[in-house]
């Protein structure tokens, strides 16, 4: 029984691949915001895991039919109870995020009886608490590279990474001036086209749906991905999941010379730079107006992921062993 507050990303990454398994009718999605009662008459035995958050009434009902589980998970993502003191998010997501964990600390405890980690850094960090790492798997391969003479390139970043917003206006700056036919997308609301305002062939995309942005980035090509990780407390323990996401769009991706793109992404082939506006500029450009290398670089990252794209098997974690 999967237990998540709505169709997310965590749920794809995370978990869409270690149940391939398992066959449709033993599986069990709910969302964790809205009570459903009818989970009362799954197969004893079943297995939980809660995705994220779920509610003190989600909480309550597991504990009261405890015997009915052979187990429940908590898989987080983020460090979700210290994100009130990470600054590198707005303040607004930091204290609702931690909030609601608060709130339903004390149940989590009661009802759950293993934690699953999204990465070594965010396990280090809570170590306090007994868990295992649970990295996320590429549940989308297949891809194609976007065809020779696309220009079109951009950010997928939501409103948590408006530092990172704010940090590429200087980058798309440059890249349009000395690429006339660049087009660059990002996600976001009026302030976020206030900042590009001023640089043209911006196109500032309505933030949209976890199953909207599959649909999106699944037909939608760009040549190039960014996704700067610019220091912080949040940051330093985040998966590398943009990774599929930049190469689900065909394009491919620039990132941040730090964790967790260097452990994760060091040998695709990729470009891992420092934080200098210029040098971002400079690797766009060069992605964008030769492209013999970014079909050349494409592959080498698409080979990687193929390399690396293993379908996991969730007994291995219910049996309680990282992966």
């Amino acid at each position: 029984m999967v237990l998540a507050p709505g169709v997310i990303p965590t749920t794809d990454f995370y978990l869409t691949p270690r149940l391939h398994k398992v066959a449709a009718d033993s599986l069990f999605h709910f969302d964790s915001r809205h009570l459903d009662e009818s989970a009362k008459r799954l197969p004893a035995g079943a297995f939980v895991v809660i995705v994220r958050h779920a509610g003190a009434d989600w909480l309550d009902f597991l504990y009261k039919h405890r015997n009915r589980w052979s187990g429940v998970a908590f898989l987080m993502d983020d460090d979700i109870p210290g994100a009130w003191r990470s600054s590198d998010v707005p303040f607004h997501y930091g204290t609702r995020t931690t909030g609601r964990y608060l709130r339903v600390r004390h149940l989590l405890s009661r009802v759950c009886d293993r934690v699953w980690k999204s990465t070594e850094a965010l396990r280090k960090r809570h170590s306090h608490v007994e868990s295992v790492v649970v990295g996320p798997l590429d549940f989308d391969p297949g891809r194609v590279p976007a065809p020779a003479g696309t220009r079109r390139w951009g950010y997928h970043g939501t409103h948590v990474h408006s530092r990172e917003i704010r940090w590429l206006l200087p980058v798309v700056a440059a890249v349009h001036q000395a690429v006339p036919e660049a087009e660059f997308e990002v996600f976001g609301n009026h302030q976020v086209k206030k900042l590009f305002a001023a640089i043209p062939r911006v196109e500032v995309k309505p933030h949209r749906s976890w199953q909207e942005y599959l649909a999106h980035s699944r037909t939608h090509k760009m040549a190039v991905g960014v996704a700067p990780l610019l220091p912080g407390r949040f940051n330093a323990v985040r998966s590398h999941t943009k990774a599929y996401d930049i190469a689900r769009c065909g394009a491919v991706g620039v990132f941040s010379a730090r964790e967790p793109s260097v452990n994760a992404m060091g040998e695709a082939g990729v470009a891992l730079l420092p934080d200098e506006p210029k040098v971002w500029a400079a690797e766009v450009i060069r992605l964008l107006q030769d492209d013999a290398l970014r079909l050349h670089r494409f592959n080498r990252a698409r080979e990687w992921m193929d390399a690396h794209f293993v379908h996991g098997d969730i007994a291995d974690l219910i049996e309680g062993e990282s992966a």
